[in-house]
């Protein structure tokens, strides 16, 4: 199978004329929408074959959806649910308002619009399981020449991406995307619904130490000279703790639904190495119980076997990246019901070719990560660890535009089937995690059954078999529906 190709991702093929949907709150954490009225109405949605725009557009004013109801019903469609180890075949799916109601055969069709899927594949929307959607350049690029505006406007940008890549959710890993949330939930501009961890956790000369050398220090020269990284909050350095307890508090105040932690040292970083435990033990707990208390979890970023241990120890929900695992800490893992997440494009392409990370120290650290990121992905699916789907690629859009070639580098280790689980049922089950601070609390993501969100795809093809079809998104997704709006349909052309 052919490697590294680029995806070039048409962000917009085709887009409803009439984007229906309801209200939204206003809530710092609960920006969920408004059930969907009972009144049935039969919406006709209108094909636009006009060339591409850049940035799909954004659905009707929040006053004109109000009065409105959604009833669709997809027919004649092979359905993959998100958790099932194949497809149903000849399969209905009706969607009322933003959730689905029913799945099955011989639905009832009154007030809907009626879709034809002509035989083809029905899927759940899809969903980044580790993502920076404020990281649209080169870290050191964004912390030295951009303002908070630019970099709202960006993230705003990336979030539509996503949603054109059929990528409905992201589950973010750091990084001030509140402001960029509450944009897409108001619809101000289409994009993937975003849960936000806000600031990534780090000790001082941790992995989320961005400061240059003639800034100061919060601690000793104040906060006003602790460099640009805190200042956007971006990452927060916390010490001891107390320092780590009121960091985890500000994030959950901010509207986190989880809390992303720096237990080692990363690639991006320049002044830790990729080996390095972060965090003490009793610090990390700290870190984890004050998101407990609150209802939700830690995702915890580190490398090396000794730190993935000292935060499996500490309660963490997640490991993130853990590329210097060893077999034994990952049947640890696997025993505890800890989830994994690993990333294999951004491990196993040429670093040369990537723009984000061109320093010397990172490319270094990042073929060291590379070493071993064959062997966590062959012990996690030995051992049958719950391997989340995520890419961790982040910088300038022609580089991020491919980042659906996870699935084809992914490919060397997994079934399509078994990518497929991850992508949607098993990303999704982790968001739900968030518990009290699930920002969509009124039904499941990642799934097609009753009661979920309406984040579906319509798939030329079967990706069930051929796992490439996903790298090709503008070619092969017919529809994308998030939240029971359609964004793309081409079925005409």
């Amino acid at each position: 199978m052919r490697r590294g190709a680029t995806a070039r991702l048409l962000r917009s093929t085709g887009v409803a004329a009439i984007v229906l949907s309801l209200s939204i709150g206003t809530g710092c954490e609960r920006s969920e929408r408004a059930a969907p009225t009972p009144a049935r109405v039969r919406v006709e949605v209108a094909q636009d074959v006009s060339p591409p725009p850049a940035i799909a557009p954004a659905p009707a004013a929040a006053s004109d959806r109000l009065a409105q109801s959604r009833s669709i019903l997809f027919t004649n469609v092979k359905v993959f649910d998100g958790t099932s180890d194949g497809l149903a075949m000849g399969r209905e799916v009706r969607v009322e308002g933003n959730l689905i109601e029913a799945v099955g055969t011989n639905l009832d069709a009154a007030g809907a619009t009626v879709i034809d899927g002509g035989g083809r594949t029905l899927m759940p929307g899809l969903i980044e399981g580790h993502g920076h959607v404020m990281i649209t350049e080169n870290p050191i690029k964004i912390l030295s020449t951009m303002d908070s505006v630019e970099m709202g406007a960006r993230g705003l940008k990336r979030a539509n991406t996503y949603l054109m890549s059929g990528f409905t959710t992201v589950r973010d890993a750091a990084g001030n995307c509140f402001g960029v949330k509450k944009a897409v939930d108001a619809g101000v501009l289409p994009g993937a619904r975003i849960f936000c961890p806000g600031a990534g956790i780090s000790q001082t000369s941790g992995h989320g130490d961005f400061r240059f050398p003639n800034d100061g220090s919060a601690y000793f020269d104040g906060p006003d000279l602790a460099g640009v990284a805190q200042r956007f909050r971006t990452t927060i350095l916390a010490d001891g703790v107390p320092e780590v307890q009121k960091a985890v508090r500000e994030q959950l105040f901010r509207g986190a639904s989880h809390i992303k932690a720096m237990a080692g040292g990363g690639v991006t970083s320049l002044v830790d190495p990729l080996e390095a435990t972060q965090y003490t033990l009793e610090e990390m707990k700290a870190i984890v119980q004050e998101a407990i208390r609150y209802g939700t979890y830690v995702m915890a970023h580190v490398h090396t076997d000794e730190g993935i241990n000292m935060a499996l120890e500490a309660g963490v929900t997640s490991i993130e990246h853990g590329a210097l695992v060893e077999e034994q800490t990952v049947e640890r893992i696997a025993e505890m019901g800890v989830y994994f997440s690993l990333q294999t494009y951004i491990a196993l392409q040429d670093p040369e070719g990537n723009p984000a990370l061109q320093d010397p120290v990172q490319i270094a650290k990042l073929k060291r990560a590379a070493e071993g990121v064959r062997n966590a992905m062959r012990w996690a699916k030995q051992h049958e660890v719950k391997v989340l789907w995520g890419t961790d690629i982040y910088g300038p859009e022609e580089f991020f535009e491919t980042f659906v070639q996870e699935f084809a580098y992914r490919d060397e280790f997994f079934t399509p089937i078994e990518q497929l689980q991850q992508v949607t049922g098993l990303n999704g089950e982790v968001l739900a995690l968030s518990g009290l601070k699930n920002p969509y609390p009124h039904g499941p993501l990642g799934v097609i059954e009753p009661g979920a969100y309406a984040d579906i795809l319509l798939v030329d093809g079967d990706p069930t078999q051929d796992i490439v079809l996903m790298t090709k998104p503008e070619e092969n997704l017919r529809i994308i529906m998030k939240d029971g709006v359609i964004y793309k349909n081409t079925l005409s052309q």
